[in-house]
């Protein structure tokens, strides 16, 4: 599992996906990041993330009314190309922490019942060797994040455990993440340690919701519209010889 970034003076639950172990090999570095919300980076922020990941894509997970409060503009200047792909259906309102009973799972469920085709919009984009290095981020880095690296990694092999352990990992800066959005969004006085929890318990629930549901993130993927070579692509620009 990858280091903490260096500078993270804007972010603070940004990693790269490489370095996992998959049937065939290893998951590429260098070429697949999640992060937490960049929307507040600075200049020399954006110098390091090019200069140090060669990052050329964003993809912002976030819904339109969090764009809107925290707009990606210093990245654009940047020649960073940021797509908005809102992975939440408009029509699932926002999580407060009285929604919350136990884990996330649920809420995760949730997501990936009514969320399919968002999320195949979203592999399209990681397939697509051109557009490497990629990052994936949400305003934590952790639930739609999170669901999103939990299919990419179920996609390539990866076996559940690490995919949970590299979920989990973000309980190591949940604190920081809740003071930033804190300081950085006026309305965030709903959210609070339960909805910032990142438990072992709640990606691997959500794991086997979709095997039980789907069998595979394939089938679901392929169901919802990703089509067999997409998948074929994704998997030969993403795994490398061990």
């Amino acid at each position: 599992m990858s280091e903490p970034d260096p500078l993270g003076a804007a972010y603070v639950n940004f990693r790269d996906l490489g370095g996992h172990p998959t049937p065939t090999g290893v998951v590429r570095r260098g070429h697949l990041f999640r992060s937490d919300s960049l929307a507040q980076c600075t200049p020399d922020d954006v110098e390091h993330l090019v200069r140090s990941h060669r990052v050329a894509t964003i993809v912002d997970l976030r819904r339109e009314l969090e764009v809107e409060m925290a707009p990606m503009d210093t990245l654009r200047g940047a020649g960073v190309r940021v797509e908005h792909l809102s992975l939440i259906d408009p029509a699932v309102p926002a999580i407060s922490t009285q929604d919350i009973d136990g884990t996330l799972t649920d809420r995760y469920v949730s997501i990936l019942s009514t969320s399919g085709t968002q999320f195949v919009s979203v592999m399209q984009l990681i397939a697509d060797e051109r557009n490497h290095p990629l990052v994936f981020q949400c305003a934590a880095g952790k639930d739609r994040t999170g669901l999103v690296a939990a299919l990419v990694l179920e996609l390539l092999g990866v076996d559940d455990e690490v995919i949970v352990a590299d979920y989990a990992k973000t309980a190591e800066v949940a604190d920081l993440i809740l003071a930033r959005l804190t300081a950085t969004m006026p309305n965030v006085g709903t959210l609070g340690p339960r909805i910032m929890s990142a438990e072992a318990s709640t990606m691997r629930g959500a794991l086997d919701w979709l095997r039980a549901t789907h069998g595979s993130a394939e089938a679901y993927l392929v169901t919802n519209g990703l089509t067999v070579d997409e998948i074929t692509t994704m998997r030969a620009s993403l795994i490398e010889s061990a």
